[in-house]
């Protein structure tokens, strides 16, 4: 029993009808989630500039943690949820396309190698997310938006330095208490 419990938690997949319509369900509340925070950075002097720091750390929150709790495909719809809806309001949605599905695909393999419980683990999952999702980004801003590369670059590095250790703080304490609560398998 215990090498069952060992395999489940550490597997990439789970397909239950719970995990999936949950995955639909909260990639609608982080779609929600998203829009709230990015009217609230465009309310702030760094939102003005075109810099979305606190929706960031939202969206590379609800990245990890919605893999961490659905696995894949789970985690891949909720995020992909929000990345399809992103086409209502952004230019950029096709970059997010990308971003979470690469972003969500990191969490399942850093899951599966380690059990989620340091914070060294948590800081490796969203170093793929805030890294690796950010830089696709920044290519959508050079080649959907026309930014200039210096500007996109800097854009980038200012958010990857707020998002990750401001998501990986977030990501951690959820997880734990979803851990003690039972809600994470």
């Amino acid at each position: 029993m215990e090498k069952e419990q060992a395999i489940g938690r550490n597997s990439i997949f789970r397909t239950d009808t719970k995990s999936l319509i949950g995955a639909v369900v909260m990639g609608v509340v982080f779609v929600i989630a998203c829009q709230v925070t990015g009217q609230i950075d465009n309310m702030l002097p760094w939102g003005k500039m075109g810099m979305y720091l606190i929706n960031g750390t939202v969206w590379a929150f609800f990245t990890a943690i919605l893999t961490l709790l659905y696995k894949q495909p789970g985690g891949l719809i909720a995020a992909e949820v929000e990345a399809v809806i992103s086409v209502m309001y952004s230019p950029l949605w096709i970059a997010f396309i990308f971003a979470n599905g690469i972003a969500s695909i990191w969490v399942s393999f850093v899951a599966a190698k380690y059990d989620m419980t340091k914070w060294s683990h948590h800081i490796m999952a969203q170093a793929g997310v805030c890294v690796l999702g950010n830089i696709i980004v920044s290519i959508g801003l050079v080649f959907i938006l026309g930014l200039p590369v210096n500007v996109a670059a800097i854009e980038t590095l200012i958010l990857i330095a707020v998002t990750w250790p401001l998501a990986t703080i977030a990501t951690k304490k959820v997880y734990d208490a979803l851990l003690k609560s039972g809600m994470v398998k």
